[in-house]
């Protein structure tokens, strides 16, 4: 069975400069090693290594300093073996670093019978990284989130004045209401229009904030 040691060894000889470049534009803080292996070369090595059967060094990746070995970490873990005090040990670890890693422990959390519990304590969070993934568990749970239409009117009255990466997965938030709670099509379409135009600082990147109010009419038009 493959070691930390060899796997790190083996990300670090398949280390791409133009790949690194790019995360750190996209906010991979310096603090954090970067190797700069994209997401498809992640996974193969997951399935070839059977990485989803082995907790400990899944765990033992998600704990070290190198960002491609904690999203690597962050892909294979078994979501129901883990406890909330590994969580939130991970959420305090990750949440002045990049969305990336942030990201990735959302769509962790998003696999548990207790992911809203985590969402409705991360959005009333002082850190922007963290409210961030909160209102990505809501979103990923959209079908059949209970407090759906309450959190959309929220959305609607506070996304302007919150901090950076919350508005971004606010406005995510809303496309998703719009697009997929047929009850709260047009009270998505009315929030995105009272919210106008969401700025976000998306590092030194191409990327665009999605107009909600027209990302939602192309979906449903589409469907």
């Amino acid at each position: 069975m493959i070691t930390f040691d060899q796997l790190d060894a083996e990300l670090s000889a398949l280390q791409n400069p133009n790949t690194i470049k790019i995360f750190r534009n996209h906010g991979c803080p310096e603090t954090l090693k970067l190797y700069g292996l994209k997401i498809g070369d992640l996974k193969k090595i997951i399935r070839r290594e059977k990485l989803n059967t082995n907790h400990e060094l899944t765990v033992q990746l998600i704990e070290s300093s190198n960002s491609d070995l904690i999203y690597l970490g962050l892909l294979a873990v078994d979501p129901k073996k883990l406890d909330v005090a590994q969580i939130e040990k991970w959420n305090v670890a990750f949440r002045e670093t990049w969305t990336m890693l942030t990201f990735g422990l959302a769509s962790v959390v998003s696999k548990r019978d207790d992911a809203l519990t985590f969402a409705r304590k991360w959005i009333k969070s002082d850190y922007d990284l963290t409210k961030s993934m909160g209102w990505q568990i809501f979103t990923d749970h959209i079908k059949d989130l209970p407090e759906a239409a309450e959190l959309l009117e929220i959305a609607k009255e506070t996304l302007q004045s919150e901090t950076n990466r919350t508005r971004y997965s606010m406005n995510g938030y809303i496309i998703a209401c719009g697009i997929y709670k047929d009850e709260l099509y047009k009270k998505a379409l009315d929030a995105a229009k009272a919210i106008g135009k969401v700025h976000v600082d998306l590092g030194k990147t191409a990327c665009k904030v999605p107009d909600a109010h027209s990302y939602i009419e192309k979906a449903r038009n589409q469907k």
